[in-house]
Protein backbone atom coordinates (compact mmCIF):
# COMPACT_ATOMS: atom_id res chain seq x y z
CA UNK A 1 0.00 0.00 0.00
CA UNK A 2 1.49 3.47 -0.65
CA UNK A 3 1.73 5.81 1.69
CA UNK A 4 -1.03 8.35 2.74
CA UNK A 5 1.35 11.40 2.39
CA UNK A 6 2.07 9.73 -1.67
CA UNK A 7 -1.94 9.89 -1.96
CA UNK A 8 -2.64 13.56 -0.51
CA UNK A 9 0.35 14.63 -2.98
CA UNK A 10 -1.58 12.51 -5.96
CA UNK A 11 -5.00 14.25 -5.12
CA UNK A 12 -3.02 18.17 -4.46
CA UNK A 13 -1.74 17.66 -7.96
CA UNK A 14 -4.60 17.30 -9.52
CA UNK A 15 -7.32 19.14 -7.63
CA UNK A 16 -11.26 18.51 -9.42
CA UNK A 17 -12.75 21.29 -7.34
CA UNK A 18 -11.89 23.55 -4.38
CA UNK A 19 -13.99 21.75 -2.40
CA UNK A 20 -12.22 19.00 -2.74
CA UNK A 21 -9.41 20.34 -1.86
CA UNK A 22 -10.30 22.40 0.97
CA UNK A 23 -11.65 19.24 2.77
CA UNK A 24 -8.19 17.59 2.05
CA UNK A 25 -6.46 20.80 3.72
CA UNK A 26 -8.54 20.84 6.85
CA UNK A 27 -7.72 17.00 7.03
CA UNK A 28 -4.18 17.99 7.29
CA UNK A 29 -4.17 20.57 9.81
CA UNK A 30 -6.42 18.40 12.08
CA UNK A 31 -3.34 15.97 11.33
CA UNK A 32 -1.43 19.14 13.16
CA UNK A 33 0.86 18.95 9.71
CA UNK A 34 1.30 22.67 9.16
CA UNK A 35 4.18 22.26 6.47
CA UNK A 36 1.99 19.95 4.39
CA UNK A 37 -0.94 22.27 4.99
CA UNK A 38 1.45 25.56 3.65
CA UNK A 39 1.93 23.55 0.48
CA UNK A 40 -1.29 22.31 -0.09
CA UNK A 41 -2.96 25.51 -0.28
CA UNK A 42 -0.04 26.81 -2.27
CA UNK A 43 -0.49 24.69 -4.64
CA UNK A 44 -4.74 24.56 -4.81
CA UNK A 45 -4.45 28.52 -5.01
CA UNK A 46 -2.43 28.14 -8.46
CA UNK A 47 -5.87 26.04 -9.26
CA UNK A 48 -8.25 27.98 -7.39
CA UNK A 49 -6.65 31.56 -6.60
CA UNK A 50 -9.82 32.92 -6.35
CA UNK A 51 -10.91 30.46 -3.49
CA UNK A 52 -11.53 32.94 -0.49
CA UNK A 53 -11.83 30.21 1.83
CA UNK A 54 -8.43 27.86 0.83
CA UNK A 55 -6.99 31.32 1.61
CA UNK A 56 -7.97 31.66 4.35
CA UNK A 57 -6.54 28.34 5.75
CA UNK A 58 -3.06 29.38 4.28
CA UNK A 59 -3.56 32.72 6.35
CA UNK A 60 -4.49 31.07 9.83
CA UNK A 61 -0.99 28.71 9.07
CA UNK A 62 1.10 31.44 8.80
CA UNK A 63 0.15 33.11 11.60
CA UNK A 64 -0.13 29.80 13.93
CA UNK A 65 3.77 29.36 12.52
CA UNK A 66 4.68 32.96 13.25
CA UNK A 67 5.42 33.41 9.68
CA UNK A 68 3.45 37.23 10.05
CA UNK A 69 4.60 39.01 6.75
CA UNK A 70 3.09 35.92 4.91
CA UNK A 71 0.21 35.53 7.04
CA UNK A 72 -0.25 39.53 6.26
CA UNK A 73 -0.06 39.47 2.47
CA UNK A 74 -2.52 36.23 2.43
CA UNK A 75 -5.38 38.42 4.54
CA UNK A 76 -4.23 41.43 2.23
CA UNK A 77 -5.44 39.56 -0.97
CA UNK A 78 -8.38 38.04 1.40
CA UNK A 79 -9.75 41.63 2.31
CA UNK A 80 -9.40 42.92 -1.42
CA UNK A 81 -11.51 40.02 -2.51
CA UNK A 82 -13.84 41.14 0.50
CA UNK A 83 -14.05 44.07 -0.98
CA UNK A 84 -14.87 43.35 -3.89
CA UNK A 85 -17.66 41.03 -2.65
CA UNK A 86 -19.45 43.50 -0.41
CA UNK A 87 -20.71 45.18 -3.28
CA UNK A 88 -23.51 42.68 -3.00
CA UNK A 89 -24.24 43.94 0.22
CA UNK A 90 -25.72 47.36 -1.82
CA UNK A 91 -27.71 45.22 -4.37
CA UNK A 92 -29.12 43.31 -1.28
CA UNK A 93 -30.22 46.18 0.56
CA UNK A 94 -32.08 47.40 -3.08
CA UNK A 95 -33.90 44.26 -2.84
CA UNK A 96 -34.80 44.16 0.49
CA UNK A 97 -35.90 47.87 0.75
CA UNK A 98 -38.78 46.59 -2.71
CA UNK A 99 -39.72 44.00 -0.26
CA UNK A 100 -40.36 46.27 2.66
CA UNK A 101 -37.65 44.51 4.82
CA UNK A 102 -36.00 47.88 6.66
CA UNK A 103 -34.21 46.26 9.46
CA UNK A 104 -32.36 43.94 6.86
CA UNK A 105 -31.75 46.65 4.40
CA UNK A 106 -29.94 48.76 7.30
CA UNK A 107 -28.04 45.98 7.99
CA UNK A 108 -26.39 45.06 4.59
CA UNK A 109 -25.87 49.00 3.88
CA UNK A 110 -24.04 49.12 7.63
CA UNK A 111 -21.78 46.14 6.38
CA UNK A 112 -21.66 47.81 2.86
CA UNK A 113 -20.54 51.14 4.05
CA UNK A 114 -17.64 49.75 6.09
CA UNK A 115 -16.39 48.34 3.31
CA UNK A 116 -17.24 51.99 1.15
CA UNK A 117 -17.45 54.80 3.19
CA UNK A 118 -17.40 57.33 0.56
CA UNK A 119 -20.43 56.07 -0.95
CA UNK A 120 -22.30 58.76 -0.37
CA UNK A 121 -25.64 57.48 -2.08
CA UNK A 122 -25.48 54.42 0.21
CA UNK A 123 -25.32 56.97 3.79
CA UNK A 124 -27.63 58.98 2.71
CA UNK A 125 -29.98 56.20 1.88
CA UNK A 126 -29.35 54.83 5.32
CA UNK A 127 -29.61 57.67 7.15
CA UNK A 128 -33.39 58.19 5.48
CA UNK A 129 -34.04 54.51 6.73
CA UNK A 130 -32.60 54.88 10.31
CA UNK A 131 -34.80 58.38 10.64
CA UNK A 132 -38.11 57.47 12.26
CA UNK A 133 -40.87 58.63 10.20
CA UNK A 134 -42.15 62.06 9.77
CA UNK A 135 -45.19 62.84 11.54
CA UNK A 136 -47.50 65.56 9.88
CA UNK A 137 -48.12 68.37 12.14
CA UNK A 138 -51.53 68.45 14.01
CA UNK A 139 -53.86 71.43 13.38
CA UNK A 140 -54.13 72.92 17.09
CA UNK A 141 -57.62 74.21 17.49
CA UNK A 142 -57.51 78.04 18.01
CA UNK A 143 -59.53 80.91 18.64
CA UNK A 144 -58.57 82.16 15.40
CA UNK A 145 -59.72 78.97 13.58
CA UNK A 146 -63.57 79.24 15.93
CA UNK A 147 -63.88 83.07 14.79
CA UNK A 148 -63.42 81.86 10.83
CA UNK A 149 -66.30 79.32 11.70
CA UNK A 150 -68.52 81.71 13.16
CA UNK A 151 -68.23 84.33 10.11
CA UNK A 152 -69.05 81.70 7.56
CA UNK A 153 -71.88 80.87 9.51
CA UNK A 154 -71.00 77.66 11.25
CA UNK A 155 -71.94 78.47 14.48
CA UNK A 156 -71.99 75.08 15.74
CA UNK A 157 -68.13 74.36 14.46
CA UNK A 158 -67.16 77.43 16.05
CA UNK A 159 -68.08 76.41 19.25
CA UNK A 160 -66.65 72.58 19.12
CA UNK A 161 -63.58 74.50 18.53
CA UNK A 162 -63.73 76.77 21.37
CA UNK A 163 -63.97 73.92 23.47
CA UNK A 164 -61.38 72.10 22.03
CA UNK A 165 -59.27 75.25 22.59
CA UNK A 166 -60.60 75.44 26.02
CA UNK A 167 -59.29 72.12 26.68
CA UNK A 168 -56.37 72.07 25.33
CA UNK A 169 -55.06 75.88 26.74
CA UNK A 170 -57.64 75.68 30.27
CA UNK A 171 -55.67 78.73 30.98
CA UNK A 172 -57.25 80.88 28.26
CA UNK A 173 -59.97 82.69 29.72
CA UNK A 174 -60.55 85.02 26.57
CA UNK A 175 -61.78 81.90 25.18
CA UNK A 176 -63.89 80.83 27.69
CA UNK A 177 -65.63 84.49 27.69
CA UNK A 178 -65.94 83.88 24.03
CA UNK A 179 -67.29 80.25 24.17
CA UNK A 180 -69.98 81.17 26.37
CA UNK A 181 -70.98 84.14 24.20
CA UNK A 182 -71.39 81.68 21.45
CA UNK A 183 -73.48 79.46 23.62
CA UNK A 184 -75.59 82.39 24.65
CA UNK A 185 -76.34 83.11 20.83
CA UNK A 186 -76.93 79.38 19.76
CA UNK A 187 -79.28 79.47 23.05
CA UNK A 188 -80.94 82.65 21.41
CA UNK A 189 -81.30 81.23 18.40
CA UNK A 190 -82.77 78.07 19.52
CA UNK A 191 -85.57 80.75 21.01
CA UNK A 192 -85.84 82.41 18.19
CA UNK A 193 -86.42 79.02 16.11
CA UNK A 194 -88.58 77.74 18.21
CA UNK A 195 -91.40 81.52 18.40
CA UNK A 196 -90.82 81.01 14.70
CA UNK A 197 -91.93 77.62 14.84
CA UNK A 198 -95.11 78.52 16.80
CA UNK A 199 -95.90 81.47 14.86
CA UNK A 200 -95.88 79.34 11.56
CA UNK A 201 -98.10 76.89 13.30
CA UNK A 202 -100.91 79.43 14.22
CA UNK A 203 -100.82 81.25 11.00
CA UNK A 204 -101.63 77.41 9.43
CA UNK A 205 -104.25 77.26 12.00
CA UNK A 206 -105.42 80.00 10.89
CA UNK A 207 -105.72 79.80 7.44
CA UNK A 208 -107.54 76.40 7.64
CA UNK A 209 -109.97 77.98 9.73
CA UNK A 210 -110.60 80.98 7.26
CA UNK A 211 -110.79 77.88 4.41
CA UNK A 212 -113.33 76.13 6.26
CA UNK A 213 -115.45 79.37 7.06
CA UNK A 214 -115.27 80.25 3.33
CA UNK A 215 -116.03 76.77 2.58
CA UNK A 216 -119.21 76.73 4.78
CA UNK A 217 -120.65 80.65 3.07
CA UNK A 218 -120.05 79.14 -0.27
CA UNK A 219 -122.28 76.31 0.59
CA UNK A 220 -125.12 78.47 2.30
CA UNK A 221 -125.08 80.53 -0.51
CA UNK A 222 -125.65 77.95 -2.64
CA UNK A 223 -128.45 76.60 -0.76
CA UNK A 224 -130.34 79.53 -0.87
CA UNK A 225 -130.14 80.16 -4.23
CA UNK A 226 -131.67 76.78 -4.88
CA UNK A 227 -134.31 78.00 -2.63
CA UNK A 228 -135.31 81.24 -4.18
CA UNK A 229 -139.14 81.01 -6.49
Amino acid sequence: MRPLDEIYDEILNKPVTPRASLLLIKGLKEEGKREMVVKACQKALEFFPDDINIRRVLAETYVEQGSIELAQNELTKLCEQIDELSSLLKLQAEVYIKEDKTKEAIDCLELYLAHHRSDKEAAQVLSELSSPPKKEPSILPTSTLAEIYYKQGELEAAIRTYEQTVKAFPDDEKAKRRLDELKKIREAEGRGKAKEERLRERKLNLIKVLERWLTNIGQRAAMNVSHQP
